[in-house]
């Protein structure tokens, strides 16, 4: 049988063409570099009010970034100070696809007072921008080149609050504080049992003699029955009917303890010479205390430290573990759970301790 070369011809012509279609198509589909996208926000002023925790505080919204063919992009806002410029940004992952985040007022606060670090009922700047990844093989990193796009920078004003639990209390007036029960520190019990606690600073210079009272007032008073002083503990006894001072006897920074369950009452004060960090994620390990400043003027315990990300740590006082912290049920308690190092990883960070509104115990890091 000849061949039919008329047939082969149009047959190859029809391949000619297929590929060449194939070619434009492919074509089509190349990346284009250089999206865009614009970070927009519900507001530019937020004033946080813990009474409206569930309510939504900010919304956050962008269009997605144009890639010249239909590619899945991982979105993230990203969260910092302006003078830190997004060096040490909190990554926030919103998702696959994904052009909004709500935040409800909870946690929003959490982010800005906790995360970043920004003072409590004080205003403060906060930079915000939208991180856009091209998807590669599945994971948002790879070998391709395709290069990450950044929105513009949204700058927020943000007033965030000290979550305050109100627990049943005593007021601690002395000497130190010039004797009003009004201004004065204050006693918790977490658990509503009569017995209370809290951290007091007590300056050098006075007599170092206080009262506790079971109100802001003087109607009523506990004083003195009887104390003793063994090291860094006093202890003694008191009374509502008793007109003397309790006393410690030097200035410094005291764990305060009150039991109003025995007859008499008694008090403790335990001076606390030192606050650390110590943990496998600290540069001492589990054996020493990395300290901690203390500073008057804010009330806190602050440290800067190399922080290990497979490690772990725990607050502890007088390089002791009589008294210690770590994370449970959403915050510091006492004898808790090792508290782990960041996502953001191993790296340098100021961890700051807050022990001064009494049984409201917490702490704020904050990669440098």
């Amino acid at each position: 049988m000849t061949p039919n070369f008329g047939k082969l011809m149009i047959a190859a012509v029809g391949v000619t063409a297929f590929l060449a279609s194939c070619q434009k198509d492919e074509v089509k589909s190349v990346l284009t570099p250089g999206g865009t996208t614009q970070l927009t926000a519900s507001a530019s002023t937020l004033v946080l009010d813990s009474t409206k925790d569930t309510e939504t505080a900010v919304s956050f919204t962008w269009p997605a970034v144009k890639y010249g063919y239909n590619a899945d992009v991982t979105y993230t806002l990203q969260f910092d100070t302006p003078s830190d410029s997004f060096k040490n940004a909190t990554d926030v992952t919103v998702g696959v696809n994904a052009l909004q985040l709500a935040y409800q007022t909870q946690t929003f606060n959490l982010l800005a007072y906790q995360t970043l670090g920004l003072p409590a009922n004080s205003a403060s700047q906060v930079a915000v921008r939208v991180k856009a990844d091209v998807l590669q093989n599945g994971v948002s990193s790879g070998s391709s080149t395709i290069p990450t796009v950044y929105s513009n920078t949204f700058m927020l004003t943000v007033t965030p609050f000290k979550i305050v639990i109100i627990y049943p209390s005593l007021w601690m007036p002395g000497d130190y504080q010039g004797w009003n029960p009004a201004t004065a520190p204050t006693l918790a019990s977490v658990h509503a049992n009569n017995v209370y606690e809290g951290y007091v600073n007590i300056p050098s210079g006075g007599t170092y003699q206080f009262k506790l009272t079971p109100a802001p007032t003087w109607t009523n008073s506990y004083g003195y029955l009887s104390g003793t002083t063994n090291g860094g503990v006093t202890s003694g006894t008191m009374s509502l009917s008793a007109g003397g001072n309790l006393f410690v006897p030097g200035g410094g920074y005291y764990l305060m303890h009150a039991d109003l369950n025995p007859t008499p009452a008694v008090w403790t004060a335990s001076l606390i010479t030192t606050w650390g960090v110590i943990g496998d994620a600290t540069p001492g390990g589990w054996n020493t205390d990395t300290p901690m400043t203390y500073d008057p003027n804010t009330n806190t315990w602050t440290v800067t430290v190399a922080l290990v990300s497979t490690g772990s740590f725990k607050f502890r006082a007088n390089d002791a573990w009589t008294i210690n912290y770590g994370f449970d049920n959403g915050g510091l308690d006492l004898n808790g759970s090792n508290i782990p190092v960041p996502p953001a990883g191993s790296g340098t960070y100021t961890i700051t301790l807050d022990l001064s509104s009494a049984g409201n115990y917490t702490y704020r890091i904050k990669e440098d």
